[in-house]
């Protein structure tokens, strides 16, 4: 008989990425049966209850936590918790923490040991040390981060004990109220021109410190803008203005024909279409032709040739008044809405209507050049409001020069400042010389870690993520003519 093949055995052969999810599920099971436990209801829960409990005491609230950061770990989705660091950081916390209370048999084991070893007192300081060094594994910070923030935290417990003591109790000394007449007044120019007199009660000054610092926080609603003004640009006849164009190319011997028309804010477009094998140039050459047909508001008028990605000749024509573009009516646009990055700002409207996003985050700088009364303040103005509705303070810092004080000084006393505003152009090089040695010191925490950008590092951080930090100079002319060499050389380094 022939012989038979031998049949092979059953193998399961599976993805890493497969075992990564599988482990992940389970780990995420596992704490969810842990947090079951702590009910006591059931056999097999109040028995793994007991159990855990015997070995590490009240340590156990913390085990559903870390095996839910053991679990986002293996698997590919980007958390801020999903970081090696954090798991380490809470593994010496929690075992530290149950050696100190005593708290189960490995903690009553681990206190015993050390204490038998080097003293209770030693013990103590050893595993209070362990304690400290597993809070700045878990944020991923540095010594003297976790002291300042650790002075916050008793300096905010030590105002509330003192506050509490004091609540009930008559002070040993009187305060002076304030007559009315002699509180501080605020000046309000009002609409008319005339300042009105506000009385702050009780000599409070109106304005609040707005720091977020530990505080979640909250974005500004866009209801605070205003809709904008209902009026709509004057395009003139824009089917006349289409037969204009087509009868003027026709009697230079240009057959051409309107396709589309793109209604922008400042200018109309016509986009051509040219009859096969005629020149470009021919058309580009008719432009002040056009202008004259067209009786254009400004004498002149733009010819696209070709529209970009297009097989089409575009016409411009200037509106006869312009269509003013409310800052609302931007942000909530839903290319601003799709754009995630912090640093995107509003533009405009390009020639089609269609909003234009730019994110600044990708410019070495920008500089806005222009006539006077072109728009350029509204631009920044723009910017900067545009940060405040979409970035927190922790997200986005700035640094706002106006040497003239008339553009930027209103903005003093937002959360996002680094500084007041600066005013004084003696103060400026210092600015600039501070946030160079800042960026320095950025590039080499980016080197230690490996990557090569600020998202990048963020995305490792966690809790210490950096902030962007915007610089915004008004009128530069005026900087660089104070020194002119020391400005550009720190903007080129900068850039």
């Amino acid at each position: 008989m022939p012989r038979g093949r031998r049949r092979k055995p059953f193998k399961l052969k599976l993805k890493p990425t497969t075992l990564y999810t599988f482990s992940t599920v389970g780990l995420f099971i596992l704490a969810g049966v842990i947090i079951l436990s702590f009910s006591r209801q059931g056999p097999f829960l109040t028995k793994l209850y007991l159990i855990l409990t015997h070995y590490f005491g009240w340590g156990v609230i913390f085990f559903p936590f870390l095996l839910m950061v053991a679990g986002l770990m293996l698997s590919r989705l980007r958390w801020r918790l999903a970081h090696p660091n954090v798991l380490v950081g809470g593994l010496l916390l929690l075992f530290s923490s149950i050696a100190l209370s005593r708290s189960g048999l490995i903690g009553f084991e681990m206190w015993q040991n050390l204490a038998f070893l080097i003293t209770s007192v030693g013990a103590f300081l050893f595993l209070l040390g362990f304690a400290f060094i597993g809070l700045v594994v878990f944020f991923n910070t540095s010594l003297e981060e976790m002291l300042l923030f650790l002075g916050k935290i008793f300096s905010l417990l030590r105002k509330a004990t003192t506050r509490s003591q004091l609540n009930g109790k008559r002070l040993p000394f009187q305060i002076k109220e304030q007559r009315a007449s002699e509180r501080p007044a605020l000046k309000i120019p009002t609409e008319s021109g005339k300042p009105a007199t506000v009385d702050l009660e009780g000599g409070k000054s109106p304005l609040k410190s707005l720091s977020a610092e530990g505080q979640v926080w909250e974005y500004p609603s866009l209801s605070l803008l205003a809709d904008g003004l209902s009026g709509k640009a004057d395009r003139g006849d824009i089917k006349g203005n289409a037969e204009k164009i087509e009868k003027t190319l026709e009697s230079f011997g240009i057959s051409a024909r309107v396709s589309e028309v793109n209604l922008g804010p400042a200018v109309t477009q016509y986009a051509l279409e040219i009859a096969l094998g005629t020149k470009l140039s021919k058309v580009t050459a008719l432009a002040n032709d056009l202008a004259l047909a067209l009786a254009a508001p400004t004498g002149q008028i733009r010819i696209e040739a070709p529209i970009p990605g297009r097989s089409l000749v575009g016409v411009e024509v200037p509106n006869r008044s312009l269509e003013i573009v409310s800052l609302k009516r931007m942000l909530t646009s839903e290319q601003m809405k799709r754009n995630k990055s912090k640093l995107s700002v509003a533009l405009g409207l390009n020639v089609s209507g269609e909003p234009i996003i730019a994110d600044i985050g990708r410019m070495p700088h920008v500089l806005i050049a222009g006539a006077t009364g072109s728009g350029k303040s509204v631009c920044i103005h723009s910017f900067i409001t545009t940060f405040l509705f979409r970035a927190s303070p922790a997200e986005v810092r700035l640094i706002l020069i106006d040497p003239k004080r008339v553009e930027l000084t209103q903005y003093n006393g937002i959360p996002h400042l680094l500084t007041p505003v600066i005013i004084e152009a003696n103060k400026v090089l210092s600015a600039l010389e501070w946030s160079i040695q800042t960026m320095d010191e950025r590039y080499k925490k980016f080197a230690e870690v490996g990557v090569r950008n600020i998202e990048a590092y963020n995305e490792l951080a966690g809790f210490t993520a950096l902030p962007y930090i915007v610089i915004i100079i008004d009128e530069l002319a005026d900087i660089i003519m104070y020194a002119p060499a020391e400005v550009e050389d720190k903007i080129c380094r900068i850039a």
